[in-house]
């Protein structure tokens, strides 16, 4: 994993187990509680019925999708949507320690996708009709872009458009998850 994104994934790990004293595999030699940057690319996974894509510079653009994240005040969540731009799996075994039950019922195996979010807008013009609306341009990277994967909620379509103010906007499209019997 390249070390742009890698901060992404330690400050991911650093968040999710709430383990602030994770180091990076540069100072691994320091601490027993480290995070590596190998990972293993995917070209695709499937969930549930439904195929996922990256990019991986291939030409081709990675799969659009919607997850939900908490608001600040935990008691909402809010629909972001993103392109993948790689699927991975990462292998982190948490470090046994005795202040973190967690550590015996951990899966050492993350399968993740890395998203770039799109920008939110204040425009809810046809949100009654299904349809959120963003800016067509990538927020900053930041520890969201890990996403594990059973966090996609469904995958979209866009389409760019113009406002009377000859602003464009990006017009979200659900589309239907597949379901089988």
């Amino acid at each position: 994993m390249s070390d742009i994104d890698y901060s992404q994934l330690l400050d991911y790990y650093k968040i999710a187990y709430v383990m602030p004293n994770l180091i990076s595999y540069h100072d691994a030699r320091l601490s027993q509680y480290f995070v590596n940057n190998r990972i293993t690319k995917l070209k695709s996974i499937d969930l549930l019925g439904q195929t996922y894509i990256g990019n991986n510079s291939s030409g081709k653009c990675g799969s659009l999708v919607q997850a939900f994240f908490r608001t600040s005040n935990g008691r909402t969540s809010s629909l972001y949507t993103g392109q993948i731009q790689y699927l991975f799996i990462h292998s982190f075994t948490l470090p046994l320690h005795p202040n973190h039950r967690a550590s015996t019922l951990h899966q050492d195996q993350h399968v993740f996708a890395y998203i770039r979010w799109y920008n939110l807008t204040n425009d809810n013009e046809h949100r009654d009709e299904g349809i959120a609306i963003c800016l067509p341009e990538f927020s900053a990277d930041n520890y969201h872009s890990i996403l594990p994967v059973q966090r996609i909620h469904l995958e979209v379509a866009t389409a760019v458009d113009g406002t009377d103010m000859n602003k464009e906007r990006m017009l979200v499209i659900p589309m239907p998850k597949k379901y089988y019997a």
